[in-house]
């Protein structure tokens, strides 16, 4: 199976953006080239040899939940975590428990087209197989994962109040508060690139991104900047927000 379309199939599972990805319109799988990213980190030392193994057959594979993880009161099998210490765990063995949560309705206009948080959720993950941590390298495009790490889940709509239908270029850059800088091309994932919105409707994407360090330094913020707007000929309709987004993760 070609990298592009493992990606699809592991973006449906990991991160939980299983909630996201189900309200994203149909072109959402074009924004799957926008998960490239090239970060080393050195608590892990796994070979090119042994992730290429690792990876081969991720797309059939399902770890089981173990019957007693079942039988947790924390454990919600749908993935919809909605409390703290809730946990769930996706087809490859990632068990994602929820770290902190929050209903965070930050707005921002370019033009005639609008962004507004729904949520952010913070996630602890931990691998528990090594199939879980090649598929979240490949998702996040990370060389090499610790096994427990932490992403943030941000689920946002975007409104055209246009006449005519426009896309979409995404997230430009994420920075967190603690100094971290993320890109589509550096730990960063965003459903939105390349997608299309109709004239006067909305659509609901998810961004995930990868939280370095945050067990000891956790970060407070995000400071998000959105791309243009253009017609679906290619044509710019709007500048880049003049002002960045901020999110707060507590």
């Amino acid at each position: 199976m070609k990298k592009r379309q493992l990606a699809v199939i592991l973006c449906a599972f990991l991160i939980v953006g299983i909630a996201g990805c189900a309200h994203q319109p149909k072109t959402s799988s074009q924004s799957k080239n926008s998960l490239q990213a090239n970060m080393q980190n050195s608590s892990s030392s796994a070979s090119t040899k042994s992730k290429e193994s690792s990876t081969k057959d991720l797309g059939n594979y399902q770890y089981k939940v173990p019957k007693k993880v079942v039988q947790n009161k924390h454990y919600v099998k749908n993935g919809n975590l909605t409390s703290p210490h809730q946990f769930s765990y996706d087809r490859f063995g990632t068990e994602q428990q929820l770290a902190k949560i929050t209903s965070n309705h930050a707005t921002l206009s370019t033009g005639s087209v609008n962004y507004q948080v729904d949520k952010v959720r913070v996630l602890k993950n931990t691998a528990k197989t090594p199939e879980a941590k090649a598929a979240a390298e490949q998702v996040l495009n990370i060389t090499t994962i610790p096994n427990t790490y932490y992403t943030f889940v941000l689920n946002y709509t975007v409104t055209n109040k246009h006449a005519f239908q426009v896309a979409l270029n995404g997230v430009q850059t994420v920075k967190t508060s603690t100094g971290q800088r993320l890109t589509t091309v550096d730990q960063l994932s965003d459903s939105s690139a390349g997608n299309k919105i109709p004239a006067h409707e909305s659509a609901t994407f998810v961004m995930n991104g990868y939280l370095y360090n945050y067990g000891n330094k956790p970060a407070k913020t995000l400071t998000i900047d959105f791309g243009p707007i253009f017609t679906t000929n290619g044509k710019q309709v709007s500048n880049a927000p003049n002002h960045k987004m901020q999110v707060k993760l507590n």
